[in-house]
């Protein structure tokens, strides 16, 4: 097989391949999710479901993979040289290890689903900035790239996964204010009408239902396990759990972050309006991506468990970024004949290092915890993107080489 053909299979292998597999696993896992309330039966059909939305998953992997590869051998070096080779391996990274550590590790397939659409939607990201196979720069041609941008990449697929984690948390503690309420409320209407019919009878004390616990407490018709205390199987419980957060501000604030690091495709776009087009599809598919985790709030995990999944995400991924970063300094003493120059990229590399390493300072000794540390990691997730973003496009620097 030539190097053309090679090149040819490896773009049809990412688009549509892998971009369809990922999506369509994501929304099988999504509507696995949904089942997890409701009748027996249904749930037997969800686990199918998921087991369909696995087999579907592996195949993605594979086609993404076989893309690397094939690109690999078109041009006879690691695809790690340009911004479309890096963007797609962090979307690699991040799908698989997001997928393999919810799936085998932590044993929470339910989440699946929104780990592969973020990995969709930064496959179709990283589309917009594809280049066609070709040599590295002489500079790149070292075997410190491999090791030093393997890592940072890998890191960066992960705190991605983090960053979901984050997003699917602050949606999930607002609905379970809402259901908390609803809860208490029955509670105390059920006790102040036990008291009015029974005088003087003893009423067993109310015991509070975790909402992991509340979603499986339904019988085989159907019906919740305590009939007098509202859980997700009810439809009026979950539409007030997803009003818990205004869609309509939902979707305006992700269209203003979003805007914060993609208006530098309107400046560096080939013309205007192919800048403005790129600039607003990202942002349009951004909001939609958000509007689609607020309708499965109510089937969300507790907060406390997505949390958990963010901090250890991070935290896994910011010791690769540190080694990462540490290699990067060693690769530059040998090109450049200095460890550290303030150029733009390191300088942001650095910054974002601060800023994560904040982060887990303040979970560990402040306390920080909750909705505080949610919003912190979402900012040290788009000062990464700006970082990895603005140091390619917009300022011009010793890493401006990536083949834009």
């Amino acid at each position: 097989m030539t190097q053309i053909q090679l090149a040819e299979w490896s773009r049809v292998l990412y688009s549509p391949t892998t971009i369809l597999l990922y999506f369509a696993a994501a929304f099988v896992y999504l509507y696995a999710l949904t089942t997890t309330v409701g009748r027996v039966k249904d749930r037997v059909r969800g686990r199918r479901a998921q087991q369909a939305a696995g087999v579907v998953t592996v195949l993605g992997l594979t086609a993404h993979i076989a893309h690397e590869i094939f690109r690999g051998l078109a041009q006879d070096r690691l695809p790690l040289g340009n911004m479309f080779e890096v963007t797609s391996l962090m979307a690699l990274v991040g799908v698989g290890a997001g997928v393999g550590y919810l799936q085998f590790v932590r044993k929470r397939p339910e989440l699946n689903g929104f780990v592969l659409l973020a990995g969709g939607l930064l496959v179709a990201f990283a589309g917009l900035m594809y280049a066609e196979p070709g040599p590295l720069m002489p500079i790149l041609d070292t075997w410190w790239r491999p090791f030093h941008v393997s890592l940072l990449v890998a890191a960066m697929g992960i705190f991605a996964a983090g960053f979901v984690f984050h997003g699917l948390y602050l949606l999930s503690e607002r609905a379970e204010q809402v259901r908390l309420v609803m809860t208490e409320s029955s509670a105390g209407a059920a006790t102040t009408t036990a008291t009015a019919t029974v005088s003087g009878a003893i009423v067993a004390p109310q015991v509070r239902i975790p909402r992991d616990a509340a979603r499986d407490a339904t019988t085989a018709a159907g019906t919740p396990g305590e009939p007098d205390a509202p859980t997700i199987a009810d439809p009026s419980v979950r539409s007030a759990m997803r009003q818990a957060t205004s869609p309509f501000k939902l979707g305006i604030g992700m269209f203003l972050g979003t805007a914060t690091v993609s208006w530098v495709f309107i400046v560096a776009g080939d013309t205007t309006a192919v800048g403005v087009g790129r600039f607003l599809g990202i942002n349009i598919a951004m909001v939609a991506a958000a509007l689609i985790a607020w309708w499965f709030t109510p089937f969300l995990p507790s907060a406390q468990t997505l949390d958990g999944l963010a901090h250890r995400t991070i935290a896994f991924a910011f010791v690769m970024w540190t080694v990462g970063t540490i290699a990067g300094a060693m690769w530059a003493e040998q090109s450049w004949g200095r460890f550290w120059g303030w150029d733009p990229k390191e300088t942001g590399a650095f910054l974002t290092w601060v800023v994560y390493a904040g982060y887990l300072h303040g979970r560990a000794t402040r306390g920080v915890r909750g909705r505080l540390a949610a919003w912190i990691g979402i900012g040290a997730f788009v000062v990464l993107m700006g970082t990895y973003l603005i140091a390619n496009y917009v300022i011009v620097g010793l890493h401006s080489y990536a083949g834009l």
